[in-house]
């Protein structure tokens, strides 16, 4: 039995992480291939807004300097825990999020520091688009979890880095902007790869 994949989409917010992932279960289901999706924002969406007003906050925070002392670990460890019993059993399970402090660690490339099965293949990849796009997508989502990021936009944008990891080729990185299907072909490309130690020269379908 070859060993489960957990493969971590990220990006910044309004980069498409859940439309790639979404079209990328689909086709995933045709081929007869299964996944299990374990969106961040899923897990927690029923105790988060009653967390933070419990402690009279806005219950759709998702960014403030409160919200994430207080509850955005909780959100990725919980999906964590849930993802270790999926990969426990075999399946290939999907993280789309940012996961920025675990790639800020160098926990994201570590199994075992994520507290998930020793065998399990870890695979990344990183979707890059620029700010206005990403603001102009957030604006048309309309979701209320964005309204921090929208009311304080410049101070947000200015937090906004690639990570090392990134910036060092250890992730490949897709543009966003491309057509839905070119940026499912490139990341089903990729993990019928193996993992390699890319420069940022060899990032996957990157505008310079």
């Amino acid at each position: 039995m070859s060993a489960p994949c957990a493969l971590f989409i990220l990006g910044h917010a309004g980069t498409g992480k859940s439309v790639l992932t979404t079209r990328f279960i689909q086709r995933q289901l045709q081929q007869q291939r299964t996944w299990c999706v374990l969106d961040k924002d899923t897990v927690g969406e029923y105790w988060t807004g009653p967390f933070l007003e419990a402690f009279g906050q806005d219950p759709n925070d998702r960014d403030s300097p409160f919200f994430k002392e207080k509850i955005r670990d909780l959100q990725y460890k919980s999906t964590l825990l849930i993802g270790k019993e999926q990969l426990e059993l075999g399946l290939n399970v999907v993280f789309p999020g940012p996961w920025s402090r675990e790639l800020a660690s160098g926990a994201l490339f570590s199994a075992q520091a994520l507290g998930l099965p020793a065998n399990t293949s870890l695979r990344h990849v990183w979707l890059d688009l620029p700010h206005p796009v990403r603001q102009a997508r957030i604006i048309q989502r309309a979701d209320p979890r964005d309204h921090w990021k929208l009311q304080n936009w410049e101070a947000y944008i200015q937090s906004l880095k690639k990570p090392p990891a990134v910036e060092q080729g250890k992730i490949p990185v897709l543009d966003a902007s491309a057509s839905p299907d070119a940026l499912l072909n490139a990341l089903e490309t990729l993990l019928q790869n193996p993992p390699v130690n890319l420069t940022p020269r060899d990032t996957v379908m990157q505008k310079t």
